[in-house]
């Protein structure tokens, strides 16, 4: 198994979570494992756990919040010491696999996995052992990743040329797949920056995606009228490198699921750059990062829509994002 050498130093904090996964009015559908577990639960505890789920096997809410959350917001179920269900006892660790390897880490919609991500100073190194067979297109994903890693590593430039030097690699790698070409071979990254753009294209797409809190409209409404001015965007060159190498691993690698590597940068790219948007305004980096995660990252409906934009937008062309970036 492969992750970050930070994913072991997640711990949930319980109670003392401000924004607890169990209240963000999400949907936790329940597995069938899980639901004839809830069957054998005997007496009005057993009751009180089945009255909780709702149609469709997915936990009831009241006022956002999971049913089964006493009033410290802890799990009743947890607190018992009876087996959650899947999302549930995973939450917020997620899981890859590619051919026989597996690959696991934390997400940015959990605020304490958010604070390890962000503020860890080292530069993010992947850790374990795994056998990813021999694709040549996935050999090919991790010769990529490994170029992409080094260049937003690379501390002694901009955070924002890195980004765009990131980019421009993926395009000439998408450029040799596109012709079926997983060769490996050598490419120095330019920044081919030559114009500039704001994010309104993006965000007028953001507001047309489901949409989980009204907080998140009224965000995307503060970001799209700070950009119309086109301002730059002041940030932490160390914290966007962090959530800069934790987009490339979580995404970077399903390009081999469907030989699209530049949706999956652009994905990247274009997430750093709300979150940047969005910090520029609310000056809390963490929690910009977590809003945006929980309304895009944790609804594939979402992601999907975004990546078809890619495909069949001429606002969301290679180079205008580029242009973006900044």
């Amino acid at each position: 198994m492969i992750t970050p050498d930070y994913y072991e130093k997640f711990r949930c904090v319980g109670s003392e979570c401000t924004h607890n996964c169990c209240r963000g009015g999400w949907d936790i559908e329940i597995d069938d494992d899980a639901l004839e577990r809830f069957k054998a639960i005997e007496g009005e505890f057993g009751d009180h756990v089945r009255a909780a789920v709702g149609e469709d096997n997915i936990f009831l809410r009241t006022n956002g919040q999971c049913v089964l959350l006493d009033s410290a917001g802890l799990c009743e179920m947890a607190k018992r010491g009876e087996k959650l269900c899947i999302v549930c006892d995973e939450y917020p660790r997620f899981t890859e696999f590619y051919d026989t390897a597996t690959e696991r880490g934390i997400s940015l919609s959990c605020e304490a996995a958010a604070d390890i991500i962000i503020n860890d100073q080292n530069k993010v190194r992947l850790v374990g052992e795994d056998d990813y067979g021999d694709a040549p297109i996935l050999a090919l994903a991790l010769h990529t990743r490994k170029e992409l890693f080094k260049i937003l590593q690379d501390r002694e430039t901009d955070i924002f040329k890195r980004i765009r030097l990131a980019l421009d690699y993926t395009h000439f790698v998408q450029s040799r797949v596109n012709e079926n070409n997983y060769e490996i071979c050598e490419y120095s990254a330019r920044d081919t920056i030559d114009g500039d753009a704001n994010l309104c294209a993006v965000i007028d797409i953001l507001r047309e995606l489901e949409i989980l809190n009204d907080d998140w409209s009224d965000m995307l409404d503060a970001v799209y009228e700070a950009e119309l001015s086109n301002a730059h965007h002041n940030i932490d060159q160390l914290k966007y490198e962090q959530i800069a190498v934790y987009f490339i691993y979580r995404y970077l690698l399903k390009g081999v699921f469907d030989c699209d590597f530049l949706s999956k940068m652009k994905f990247a790219a274009l997430s750093i750059m709300v979150i940047a948007a969005l910090d520029s305004i609310y000056h809390n980096t963490a929690e910009c990062a977590r809003m945006y995660s929980i309304e895009i990252e944790h609804n594939e409906d979402n992601i999907e829509a975004i990546y078809d934009e890619f495909l069949f937008s001429d606002e969301l062309s290679y180079e205008k994002i580029i242009n973006m970036i900044k």
